[in-house]
């Protein structure tokens, strides 16, 4: 499904196999390990997408709606796995929402509408996490 994003990288053989069935295993796809994207569900494809993401190991995750297509379960576990990306050491994630069921993963919740931040909040108040001062940009992570 994503060798490819490992080809690019150097990443060949057996160890790029391990690494996308690792992958597809943490999104609950290792049953379609052989499947065309034409053979997957909506959610399915979307799930595609969250591994194709995660599987370069970027140090930052930008997700669109990442649960739009899945079920309740299915988006609590994709969730849970951007989540736990999220509090690795230098890794960030940012998701943009509609959907308050997600602001239980959030370190951090900006609210905006029409286009200017209306209200923030910290869900996470350890010491090292501090508000954004106004006119400064900082990490937003889950």
């Amino acid at each position: 499904m994503f060798l490819l994003a490992l080809d690019v990288r150097g990443e060949r053989g057996p160890r790029a196999s391990a690494k996308t069935e690792e992958i597809l295993a943490r999104v609950g796809l290792s049953a379609k390990m052989k499947s065309f994207p034409r053979h997957l569900s909506g959610g399915e494809q979307q799930r595609v997408a969250i591994a194709r993401a995660i599987v370069a190991e970027p140090s930052a995750i930008l997700a669109d709606e990442p649960t739009a297509s899945l079920d309740s379960a299915n988006g609590q576990a994709t969730m849970a796995i951007l989540s736990t990306i999220a509090k690795e050491r230098s890794r960030a994630v940012l998701v943009v929402t509609h959907d308050a069921r997600l602001f239980e993963f959030a370190d951090r919740v900006v609210h905006i509408e029409d286009g200017a931040l209306t209200r923030e909040e910290l869900t996470d108040t350890s010491p090292a996490e501090r508000p954004l001062q106004r006119g400064r940009a900082g990490p937003l992570r889950l």
